[in-house]
């Protein structure tokens, strides 16, 4: 069984590598701020960037959501327990979420770390609330993607800490030898994306080299994240907790199938 699963991603992996380069973008130079950070991402999977906005302008932010989620003119969307309250393609419905979707510093960060031109497909404005049995922005650990890299951008808007359901992230995990690893020593299927709170502490514990991070920080802070890598929203246990996140893919990966998809949720 493993030895099918690690036949299986290493087809994928290699499948999807050979795309990529055959789509990579050159840069006229490899310095300045967003290489800096993009080097910090291939490193770690992650970067924070504190006071990117200010206090003032979150809260207009705020209540460019609030107003979204109480009108009729954006498609809400809610989890079964209606702790996770989203709005994708919330850039389509308001101005000031537009300046973070086109947002041109943070693209070229991603760019910069994927080597490629890339598409934001949209930004999603959400609201967690706590609310019995809720798991968190995203509903539990996972990968966005398994075979391909997964670039977002995410600001919160709101203070967050321990109990306001912060993003949390397995640092390391984005690396693609992690795929065969956690097949071989865990025994994940080779399409795994969804992972269980014990497969994640079996895993850290296969794997010492990588941690976990809990990403508490002020309202106006931007995380960088490659959630190819295993990541979750916590549960949120108090207060509000509100962000915006832009949703970068390659534009060689950016399918019709991915446009319609996310198109019916707009």
């Amino acid at each position: 069984m493993a030895l099918g699963s690690l036949v299986k991603a290493w087809t994928h992996l290699q499948f999807e590598g050979l795309k990529d380069g055959l789509n990579k973008k050159s840069f006229q130079s490899n310095a300045g701020q967003a290489h800096d950070v993009a080097e910090q991402i291939k490193n770690n999977g992650l970067y924070i960037i504190p006071d990117y906005y200010s206090p003032s302008e979150c809260d207009e932010l705020i209540g460019e959501i609030d107003r979204l989620i109480s009108g009729n003119e954006a498609h809400v969307w809610q989890d079964d327990t209606k702790s996770d309250v989203r709005l994708y393609g919330s850039h389509l419905y308001s101005n000031s979420i537009k300046e973070f979707y086109k947002d041109p510093f943070l693209t070229e960060i991603g760019e910069r770390y994927l080597k490629t031109n890339l598409i934001n497909s949209h930004t999603l404005g959400a609201r967690l609330v706590p609310k019995d049995g809720n798991l968190g922005s995203g509903g539990g650990w996972h990968r966005d993607s398994v075979f391909k890299k997964q670039y977002k951008s995410i600001v919160y808007l709101t203070d967050v800490g321990l109990e306001n359901g912060p993003f949390e992230f397995v640092v390391g995990s984005h690396d693609k030898s992690t795929i065969y690893s956690s097949i071989k020593k865990n025994k994940f299927d080779s399409h795994q994306n969804r992972i269980s709170n014990e497969q994640v502490e079996g895993f850290l514990k296969t794997h010492p080299g990588l941690r976990k991070q809990i990403c508490t920080a002020k309202k106006g802070t931007v995380v960088l994240v490659d959630t190819s890598g295993i990541h979750r929203g916590m549960p949120i246990e108090e207060g509000i907790r509100y962000a915006l996140t832009n949703y970068f893919y390659p534009v060689h990966h950016y399918t019709e199938s991915q446009k319609e998809k996310f198109g019916k949720l707009f």
